[in-house]
C-alpha cells in the first residue's frame, strides 16, 4: 500500500508544481481576473450547459443541481474586482436555492451521484412548487443586480450573464406549467408567503 501511495504522491506533486510553474502563482481562480470575452462567455456557456444538464434529472434532483451550478460559476469569478458583482449575483442564486433544499430535503431518497465526486440531494416532491418560486425569485433578483451595474465597460459583460439568468429563468418557469394542476395550486397557495 505504501508503495504504491508514494509513487502516486511524487507524481501529483510533480504534475502540481508544472502547472503553477506554468502559469505563475495566481492565488484564487478568479484572481485579477480582468473584464474579458472569454471569461464571460465561459460562464455564460457553464450555466446554460448545466441548467440543461440538470433539467434531464429527475425532478427531485434539480433544484440541487441548479444550486451547484451557480455556485460553480460564482466559484469561477471569485476574487476578481471586474466580476464581483456576477460572483455574487451567482452566490445569491446558489443560497437561496440551497435554503430551500435544504428545507425540504427527502432523508427517504438516496443522492444521485453524477461521479464520485459530484452527488446531487433529493428533496420532497410536495415542495417542488415552493422551491420553484423561491429559485425563481432568487434568478429575478439577480438578474436585477445585474442589469442595474452603472459601469459602462462592466454593462455589456453583466448583461450577457443576466440575460443567461432570464433564459434558464424562463425555462423554469415553462416547466412549472407542465405540472399537474393539484401541483400548481399547491404552489399558489403558498406563493403570496414568499413575498410577504
Amino acid at each position: 500500500m505504501i508503495r504504491l501511495a508514494l509513487p502516486m504522491t511524487l507524481a501529483l506533486v510533480l504534475i502540481s508544481s508544472a502547472a503553477v510553474a506554468d502559469r505563475g502563482f495566481a492565488g484564487r481562480k478568479g484572481w485579477n481576473l480582468q473584464l474579458n470575452d472569454d471569461t464571460t462567455n465561459s460562464i455564460v456557456e457553464q450555466l446554460k450547459r448545466d441548467f440543461r444538464t440538470c433539467q434531464n434529472k429527475p425532478k427531485v434532483y434539480r433544484y440541487d443541481c441548479y444550486r451547484r451550478s451557480y455556485r460553480t460559476g460564482a466559484q469561477e469569478l471569485n476574487g476578481s474586482r471586474e466580476y464581483g458583482p456576477v460572483a455574487e449575483a451567482l452566490a445569491l442564486v446558489e443560497k437561496r436555492i440551497g435554503a430551500a433544499v435544504q428545507a425540504n430535503l427527502d432523508p427517504s431518497q438516496p443522492p444521485l451521484r453524477d461521479n464520485i465526486f459530484i452527488q446531487h440531494r433529493a428533496v420532497k416532491p410536495e415542495a417542488l412548487p415552493l422551491i420553484k418560486q423561491a429559485t425563481l425569485a432568487a434568478m429575478e433578483e439577480a438578474t436585477t443586480i445585474l442589469l442595474r451595474t452603472p459601469d459602462n465597460e462592466q454593462q455589456k459583460h453583466f448583461q450577457r450573464v443576466a440575460a443567461v439568468i432570464q433564459s434558464n429563468k424562463v425555462l423554469l418557469r415553462s416547466a412549472l406549467l407542465a405540472l399537474p394542476r393539484p401541483m400548481i395550486r399547491l404552489a399558489q397557495m403558498f406563493a403570496p408567503s414568499l413575498h410577504g
